[in-house]
């Protein structure tokens, strides 16, 4: 009777177990594909994510009821700029905003993006008027005053905030707050810049967002504070991200949209054909997804360009190669996203050690990355952009067997070409 109640003491006493985090979280895929945003040449590297840490602080203060819905809205504020010649940052006047179109624009295109993403309807509305000015000046729907979401309006005056290089050091958030305290009344209300500047009284807070090392502690301790909604923050949220990175390079460069969703379809299609386990299946799309992520921060005018690029442009080209992994791997705490990202980065990577960016060789390659190696040339060649004309996917299949042995690995040519020959990889075609 002693020993058995013992037992149930020591049942009692035994430790819940931890919640274990999940491989893979739809916030720390959403924060990424914020930081690739900001990898555009000139860019402004953790713009978007000190935005998003501030206009939280400050929110947190006027309106807590809203501030997650501000963190995610500045965390995403920025998706629809991509495409644009420069970063938003580096446009110094409203006047300059409003005379390039697509940046004129961009808080309409990044609503629409967030809208597509369930649960993110709220911080759609905020994106969308993150450019209005209280005194009806902004774009892109010319609001004045209470018009404007104060959720808006803080994240109108922590973005300019951050281009003025406010949060460089505490001399020049001094000389900052100096400097844009005449746009009250214009750019934003009496209360919002009042909530701004209160918020400078906590101290630690802006050392750590003035330190480059300590922003991404920073916004994964916030990513944990503010859930996602859960809508969004499930396995069909996380697949609806990972097509968010597929639109965004989409619109870096037109002329090869649908290139990523057509190359993730091949990818699981002939992942699935070589046997390949379910888990790796899924990896292989999400992989396609992604694999061209890094694009976003080749120049816009030299991705667009159809004659021959020189020596020192390709240089430039091959680097979106370690942009993927860079941007997947943004996160530490989540290896499976950097994992993805590798299989994704290294497809470039040639069977004979010629590649780029590691030079690996043969079985030295991810079995994944040599599959998407295979179909990003297969649709590179059977889909019609402005650059080119295509080639039936019998012609193309020949290309690949003429390369297999150096370019490609002969096992996955072998069977690509058995998956064509067999129409086991048709789908509804994507339009180029």
């Amino acid at each position: 009777m002693a020993a058995k109640k013992q037992d149930q003491e020591q049942v009692k006493q035994k430790p819940e177990p931890k919640s274990q985090r999940p491989d893979l979280r739809p916030a720390d895929l959403l924060a990424a594909a914020a930081y690739m945003t900001d990898i555009v040449p000139n860019g402004c590297l953790y713009h978007v994510w000190r935005v998003a840490l501030v206009a939280e602080h400050v929110a947190n203060s006027l309106l807590p009821d809203e501030a997650t819905a501000v963190f995610y809205a500045g965390l995403v504020q920025d998706v629809g700029t991509v495409g644009a010649y420069k970063h938003i940052s580096q446009y110094a006047s409203l006047q300059k905003q409003m005379d390039d179109p697509l940046i004129r624009s961009h808080p309409r295109r990044g609503a629409a993006l967030l809208d597509w993403l369930p649960g993110m309807s709220e911080s759609a509305k905020l994106v969308r008027s993150h450019h209005e000015w209280w005194d009806g000046r902004g774009y892109p729907d010319g609001k004045v005053a209470r018009e404007i979401p104060t959720g808006s309006q803080i994240l109108l005056a922590v973005e300019t905030m951050d281009s003025a290089g406010c949060f460089q050091s505490k001399s020049n958030m001094v000389e900052g707050l100096r400097r844009l305290a005449v746009f009250t009344g214009h750019a934003w209300s009496k209360e919002v810049w009042a909530g701004v500047v209160g918020s400078v009284e906590d101290s630690a807070f802006y050392q750590s967002i003035m330190d480059p090392t300590g922003i991404q502690p920073l916004l994964s301790a916030m990513l944990d504070k503010r859930p996602l909604p859960h809508e969004l923050d499930c396995a069909e949220g996380l697949e609806r991200i990972f097509h968010v990175f597929a639109a965004l390079v989409d619109a870096k460069d037109p002329a090869t949209s649908g290139h990523s969703l057509r190359t993730a379809r091949l990818a699981e299609g002939l992942a699935r054909h070589m046997g390949l386990s379910k888990a790796e299946v899924t990896t292989a799309y999400r992989a396609g997804l992604v694999h061209d992520c890094g694009r976003l921060g080749v120049p816009t005018p030299i991705l667009r360009r159809s004659g021959r690029l020189n020596e020192e442009e390709m240089g430039l080209v091959r680097k979106h190669a370690q942009m993927t992994m860079r941007v997947m791997s943004c996160i530490p705490s989540s290896p499976e996203m950097a994992r993805i990202g590798e299989i994704a980065g290294h497809d470039h990577e040639r069977y004979d050690g010629t590649g780029y960016p590691d030079r690996l060789t043969g079985e030295n390659i991810h079995i994944l990355s040599r599959i998407l190696s295979v179909v990003d040339a297969f649709d590179a060649m059977t889909s019609a952009t402005s650059y080119k004309h295509l080639l039936s996917p019998r012609f193309a299949v020949i290309r690949l067997k003429q390369a297999a042995g150096s370019q490609f690995d002969p096992k996955v040519v072998d069977a690509m070409t058995d998956a064509v020959e067999n129409r086991v990889l048709e789908a509804e075609p994507i339009a180029a």
